[in-house]
């Protein structure tokens, strides 16, 4: 009896412990697949409302191509762990979405992407549809989830939710030296002018707010886009400086050599060629040299060193063409991004106490060099001498970056000081200056007479006035915000040192179809753009997220194997190819010559009439055995290939072998063995026991 009430009370004990940890998990996959970020963990809490995710998965897609089948186990587990978050705010519901179904339907009008699956048209689904009761049912959807876009899934869904939650467009400031509204003229006289194709793209995704002076630089500025801000004073970069200290997030594009900059001219005044924010950079603890150029004889793009009239194809090393290996895989900005076209481009360099953290997103090759940019500055450049001159450096250039953490003020003692008026000085005033009050500040009235000279001198003695002098400057005070020495939260800067890259020259082709522009990118600088001002406009839980690992883990060894066995074999294939083909040319060439000969054919002379039909059939004997040896050389040279190729797979076929009979033999055989040890082990002690 008493067993049993101990079996009974360690049962109770035993059961009550375990509800502790209901919905307990351990994630122990190397890059943390199935554990939340903090950044989704805050945003999935502070939801105001219910959030609903329907995820359409059509089962077949996954019997049939097993990648997504174990991409939706991951996706299914990823939104059940949301919705164990979000405290029953997010409801996630999965349908399968039959053919010709009503689910079907419903997944079709919410926007999703059906792919057919085979040669029936039925098509499958695997998308993702985020609803709100307010306002207006608003609804979100992730059309198809992508393979490619595995590392970066939690960012989606978690900007998906975000978007839900938020539904306003964000607001984006663009600050620019660069006509990329339209001519600069145009506007100003209000003609109508083309915008560059990158504003056009903004106006898509954002609203988007021109900004001329420090002023328009407001709290309602989502994300600001610096763009060949040339030019800027102590009291525009102050303006800068306290928007990203008070939690703003900037874009920002510097150049050392804007290449076309000397073409447009505003006025007759040509548009500065550099673009720098010094007091910004200094405090950021980065550098970007406007006297020296990146070089990279590797990106070098192809382009014509010759005149008009002469063809003299040259790599242009200042004309970068960044491919993936250049592009950080890593950060949600430039995680897809597999082409970038910069021209004359500046280098980031880092120094050794930086504030921020600088995590590069585009580097060069080692092949670089740095350029003065002199060389390029020349009509027309000097592309054929940079060749020349080029020698390796062995450096690895950044061309753009993250900056990221608390940092400190650009202006640690406040607001620059504006400089006094020359007239306000008392040296130098001469009779004569009687028209120095017309430059003073305060907005006085030019002096006419030396009587009204005589009023103004006294005129601060006045009670009146100088109640006014109190006035102006607190109602000034109050309009300002307060000085801030250091930033309230981590800043977020994107930094990339060339500017040339958004003119459409660069990634977009323009084509004209019935009066409407339709671009068409030829490269990722839009996207670029786009990727990084929808990172920065977001929350600061979501700047927080990075792409994750993929799931997805090829077998390296096997790569690695076939790309032994190809380089072992390579020249013996081309060898055999090379001589396989010949031999059917011979073979065809005495076919040929066996039916007499056709017209334009090898064997018959031009204008020469068809043999009889009867001549065709006669073959010497010489033919036959011509014939028959360059048979039985080509079945000896295709035999020749089959090994060759049956080679380039031995070395995979046995490993396949060996990891085949090691998860199917030996692992039993080793479990056999070890039940055949312990029981060997147990009749051991069995034995000592009765013997004892």
């Amino acid at each position: 009896m008493a067993s049993v009430l101990v079996a009974v009370l360690a049962f109770v004990v035993v059961n009550a412990a375990t509800s502790f940890f209901t919905g307990a998990r351990i994630d122990l996959t190397e890059d943390k697949q199935f554990t939340l970020s903090q950044g989704t963990r805050n945003t999935l809490r502070n939801l105001a409302q219910p959030i609903t995710l329907d995820l359409y998965y059509t089962h077949r897609l996954g019997d049939n191509a097993a990648a997504y089948g174990n991409y939706a186990v991951r996706v299914r587990s990823m939104l059940k762990e949301f919705a164990n978050v979000g405290g029953g705010k997010v409801k996630f519901v999965e349908h399968d979405p039959e053919p010709f179904s009503a689910v079907e339907d419903h997944a079709v009008e919410a926007g999703l992407q059906g792919v057919p699956l085979d040669e029936s048209g039925e098509k499958v689904y695997f998308g993702l549809v985020g609803g709100v009761a307010e306002p207006a049912k608003t609804t979100r959807v992730i059309p198809f989830f992508q393979l490619e876009r595995d590392v970066f899934m939690e960012y989606d869904l978690t900007r998906l939710i975000v978007d839900l939650a938020n539904p306003k467009k964000k607001v984006v400031g663009v600050w620019t030296g660069l006509p990329l509204f339209g001519d600069f003229r145009a506007q100003m006289q209000g003609r109508p002018t083309t915008p560059w194709a990158i504003i056009e793209q903004l106006k898509q995704q954002f609203e988007v707010k021109q900004i001329f002076v420090a002023a328009d630089l407001d709290e309602g500025i989502d994300a600001l886009f610096l763009a060949h801000p040339a030019g800027l004073d102590a009291k525009d970069q102050y303006a800068i400086d306290q928007y990203l200290m008070r939690g703003g997030r900037a874009l920002i594009f510097l150049d050392p050599h804007n290449e076309a900059s000397a073409a447009m001219r505003y006025g007759a005044m040509p548009m500065p060629a550099t673009s720098e924010l010094k007091y910004l950079t200094d405090a950021w603890g980065v550098e970007i040299d406007k006297t020296k150029l990146a070089g990279d004889i590797k990106l070098a793009r192809m382009v014509n060193a010759g005149g008009p009239n002469q063809l003299i194809p040259a790599p242009y090393v200042t004309w970068l063409a960044l491919k993936k290996a250049n592009i950080s895989r890593t950060d949600l900005v430039t995680g897809d991004i597999s082409l970038i076209n910069m021209a004359s481009a500046g280098i980031i360099r880092v120094k050794p106490d930086a504030a921020a953290k600088v995590e590069p997103l585009i580097m060069t090759t080692d092949q670089t060099q740095e350029v003065d940019p002199k060389h390029v500055a020349k009509n027309p450049p000097d592309i054929k001498g940079l060749v020349e001159r080029f020698k390796p450096s062995g450096e690895v250039m950044v061309l753009a970056a993250r900056l990221s953490g608390i940092t400190k003020s650009a202006f640690p003692d406040g607001p620059p000081k504006e400089k006094e008026p020359e007239a306000t000085k008392p040296e130098d005033k001469k009779a004569g200056d009687e028209k120095a009050p017309e430059t003073k500040p305060e907005g006085e009235k030019p002096a006419a007479t030396a009587g009204d000279e005589k009023k103004a001198e006294v005129k601060p003695e006045a009670k009146g006035e100088e109640k006014v002098e109190e006035k102006v400057p607190e109602k000034a005070e109050e309009k300002r915000p307060p000085h801030l020495a250091e930033a309230k939260e981590p800043v977020n800067i994107v930094l990339v040192a060339d500017t040339d890259m958004l003119a459409d020259a660069f990634w977009v082709s323009i084509r004209e179809f019935f009066g409407t522009r339709i671009p068409v990118p030829v490269s990722h600088n839009g996207d670029l753009v786009l990727n990084a001002l929808d990172n920065l406009a977001g929350s600061s839980d979501l700047i927080g997220l990075r792409s994750r690992g993929s799931t997805r883990r090829p077998f390296t060894k096997v790569t690695e194997l076939q790309f032994a066995a190809a380089q072992k074999f390579k020249a013996e294939e081309q060898r055999l190819l090379k001589r396989m083909d010949e031999t059917e040319k011979k073979i065809a060439q005495l076919q040929q010559a066996k039916a007499g000969g056709a017209p334009g054919q090898p064997g018959a002379q031009a204008g020469a009439p068809a043999a009889p039909k009867a001549g065709a059939e006669t073959l010497t004997e010489d033919q036959k055995r011509e014939i028959e040896k360059f048979t039985d050389e080509l079945l000896a040279t295709r035999k020749a290939l089959r090994n060759v190729q049956l080679a380039l797979r031995q070395d995979i076929d046995a490993l396949r072998n060996w990891l085949t009979f090691a998860n199917i033999g030996l692992i039993p055989i080793a479990v056999a063995l070890l039940a055949i040890v312990l029981s060997l082990v147990r009749a051991g002690r069995r034995k000592r026991a009765v013997q004892g």
